[in-house]
């Protein structure tokens, strides 16, 4: 009898292992992973990746290429990346937290705390008694990345972050609060006030004594010179006509709740543990904040399915919780998969990177081991302006020079009246264009995006110049040929 038992319950156990999906990382598994990751690097052109991976309860770290390239120092599990968007997690978390100590509720009007702060909908005032932390904390205040970001100020003093809410005092909203969810990164810096305002300590030092150092991330940093301190600071690159080049951003201290925050992968693995309940061994409170901060806000539509919550993006099951991040110089992208029990956090060195590549690592762990890495529309865009920009020139040059070949040689004719018309016409074009690259914020533009699109618009306006000074040129006929009749013999 208690060999029929025995035999039983080793069916059992063998038939159950067959059915439940395992997520251990085998060589083969492995292996890919590094390739896909090595693939990213060489086509993206990115100095270096970091990813750590939480699956079945293990941690996996891969890196690929270098911190800094010009040093020769390479990635690692300790390399510190500026997480851009995906900071706003742990300032939810922060928020959060000063809820559950009674400190404050996400209820409270904004005026409760910035008793200053006003906005506007077409022209008017709102009510600010309506406009709520929840509302800063869900991307329904009407604050979007479209309208508000690009007057953050520049800087790295400590009045920087009261600087950059006060900025936007009384501006004009997209939408009315309450009304949709529209991704604004200033939301964040608001709410990164208010937690300065409630605890009576600056930004930074609350989130290391109350957050970072309860929750065990020692190797995470809002204060960039205690990042640097540490010789793992990762130089940021940039896309640059074809290539990545070292690119030192601006300090935007007052952006820090919203995408200043530092880390590693390996502090960012138990990040990811914490949040998927692998880690316990946290102050009690914290249990209840994170569940908390991956509820979303299900009273306004989804944007793509996915509902927004306290520095996530989440469906409506809670069975995706992720958010991406791009800063000038740094490309991020945390993923967690609750019911899977995985979680995928992809850290860069520079803005091309494709962040898709998470989803690439989850289909190897799901045993699809043969995965590419596509290239991102940042460097696609790159490319595409960057190939305008010299075929472009070469057409201006090679017009110019014709032009001026046919003056020279050539007999000027009066213009005629179409061709007056041709030459106005491309002569305000090119005017045009000159305009809206005088008129076009740069000082935002070049920090944000590739310097290609400059390029590109100076092409274009040599492009459009030389196109009028051909057709101009084109009045300059060739004299007709004179004959000489010869005698007959």
């Amino acid at each position: 009898m208690k060999k029929i038992i025995a035999f039983l319950l080793t069916t059992l156990i063998l038939f159950s292992g067959c059915t439940a999906q395992s997520y251990a990382l085998s060589d083969g598994r492995s292996a890919a992973i590094q390739g896909v990751l090595d693939d990213a690097c060489h086509i993206s052109g990115v100095p270096g990746m970091s990813v750590a991976i939480l699956a079945d309860d293990e941690v996996s770290y891969f890196s690929s290429g270098y911190a800094d390239r010009k040093k020769g120092m390479p990635a690692s599990e300790n390399t510190l990346y500026e997480l851009a968007s995906v900071s706003k997690a742990f300032t939810g978390i922060g928020i959060l937290l000063l809820e559950e100590q009674g400190r404050l509720s996400m209820t409270d009007s904004i005026q409760k705390y910035l008793p200053w702060f006003t906005l506007k909908y077409q022209g008017q005032h709102v009510d600010m008694q309506n406009l709520t932390l929840n509302n800063f904390l869900h991307h329904t205040s009407g604050l979007t990345n479209f309208r508000h970001t690009q007057n953050i100020p520049q800087g790295n003093t400590p009045d920087l972050l009261q600087k950059t809410v006060k900025m936007l005092a009384d501006a004009e909203l997209a939408f009315p609060p309450g009304e949709q969810y529209n991704y604004g990164t200033v939301n964040y810096d608001v709410l990164g006030l208010v937690i300065e305002i409630v605890s009576g300590q600056s930004y930074e030092d609350f989130m290391r004594e109350q957050v970072f150092q309860p929750l065990g991330l020692h190797q995470t940093y809002v204060y960039k010179e205690d990042a640097q301190a540490t010789g793992q600071l990762a130089q940021g690159y940039r896309s640059s006509f074809f290539m990545t080049t070292p690119y030192k951003a601006p300090d935007y201290a007052g952006n820090k709740p919203a995408g200043y925050i530092i880390s590693c992968s390996k502090d960012m693995a138990r990040w990811m543990g914490i949040q998927i309940g692998v880690v316990q061994d946290i102050p009690e409170i914290f249990h209840t904040v994170i569940e908390k901060s991956h509820q979303g806000d299900m009273s306004v539509p989804a944007v793509n399915e996915m509902y927004y919550a306290a520095g996530w993006s989440v469906n409506a099951g809670q069975t995706i919780i992720e958010h991406p991040g791009g800063n000038p110089n740094f490309s991020t992208k945390v993923t967690l998969l609750p019911d899977d029990h995985i979680a995928i956090c992809l850290l860069t060195n520079g803005a091309n990177t494709n962040t898709s590549l998470v989803l690439k690592i989850k289909d190897i762990l799901d045993g699809n081991l043969a995965q590419s890495y596509e290239i991102s529309g940042t460097q696609l865009l790159d490319i595409f302006l960057s190939c305008v920009t010299i075929v472009f020139c070469l057409l201006a040059v090679l017009l110019f020079v014709l032009g001026l070949r046919r003056r020279k040689t050539n007999e000027r004719q009066p213009m005629t009246r179409q061709r007056i018309i041709v030459t106005v016409i491309l002569l305000l074009v090119t005017i045009t264009l000159c305009i809206i690259c005088c008129a076009l914020d740069w000082s935002t533009i070049l920090v944000w995006q590739t310097y290609s699109i400059l390029t590109a618009l100076i092409s274009s306006i040599l492009l459009t110049a030389s196109i009028t000074w051909f057709v101009y040129t084109h009045r300059y006929n060739a004299p007709p040929q004179k004959y000489s009749r010869t005698p007959n013999n």
